[in-house]
């Protein structure tokens, strides 16, 4: 089974399709497939490891060459280093995202809630709002999160106490809308993402708290907040997928930041 055909087993029939950025982003798309590397993004030691590894395709959720549609549309020396990189390692690099996303129920929201273990307290619209059975304080979540996603540091904006009971799962980048959301209408009292603008999002969510409103925003980090779909679509490939003869792993590219107290 060749990369492009692999990959419509797995996006479905939507991938290379226009209007979407699930494609083929780099490399050879007739390319057999035996090993696959999962990852959240293919940093450049992502991409060594999968040489490592000996893997036949690559699959990243985020952009490799730093723009959203992958497209090089203009000569540049850091993108021109990485693309040569690519092409020396062979491996093919494949984007799956925006079914991850749009499908019938958000697998970046799915792996989220399964690697905190909440699919059993609480209930998921498949979109963005998480609702518990059972009230829980800011600070309360802030610590599980840390804990059962091994992150260093998760960021508090807004009210650390009081208690919440529908979240927004605002992961990865998700744009100021959702922030307004949760800033300007009842339906959520915290929201959990990856990043945003804190300039244009995150005053608003401490001006609400200033005011006395029962408002809270998480902040994980990108990686940290996405990273668990990637991970368990590597385990989804290895129990078969319908597909004999092909394993996977997940390459950890880990957090943007680092901290002084490593």
């Amino acid at each position: 089974m060749n990369v492009i055909e692999f990959m419509k087993k797995v996006v479905g029939e939507t991938f290379q399709t226009e209007g979407t950025v699930d494609k083929l982003v780099f490399g050879d798309g007739e390319r057999e497939v035996k090993k696959v590397a999962t990852c959240l993004t293919a940093s450049v030691d992502v991409i060594k490891k999968a040489l490592e590894y000996g893997a036949d395709l690559i699959i990243t959720h985020e952009p490799t060459f730093y723009k959203h549609t992958d497209v090089y549309d203009a000569p540049n020396p850091l993108e021109d280093r990485k693309r040569k990189l690519a092409k020396d390692a062979g491996i093919p690099i494949c984007r799956f995202h925006d079914y991850m996303h749009f499908c019938d129920c958000d697998m970046i929201g799915v792996g989220f809630l399964k690697a905190l273990g909440w699919e059993q307290i609480g209930k998921f619209d498949g979109k963005f709002k998480f609702t518990l059975e059972k009230e829980k304080s800011p600070l309360e979540i802030a610590a599980e999160i840390e804990n059962k996603l091994d992150i260093k540091h998760v960021r508090i904006v807004g009210a650390k106490g009081g208690k919440v009971k529908n979240i927004g799962l605002f992961l990865g980048h998700r744009g100021s809308d959702c922030w307004r959301a949760l800033s300007d209408t009842d339906e959520y009292d915290l929201g959990v993402g990856g990043e945003w603008c804190e300039w244009a999002d995150g005053e608003r969510i401490r001006d609400c708290a200033q005011f006395g409103l029962q408002k809270t925003a998480l902040m994980l980090g990108h990686a940290a907040s996405e990273r668990n779909a990637m991970k368990y679509l590597a385990d989804d490939i290895n129990d078969g997928f319908g597909i004999e003869g092909i394993e996977a792993r997940y390459i950890e590219c880990g957090e943007l930041f680092g901290y002084t107290d490593n």
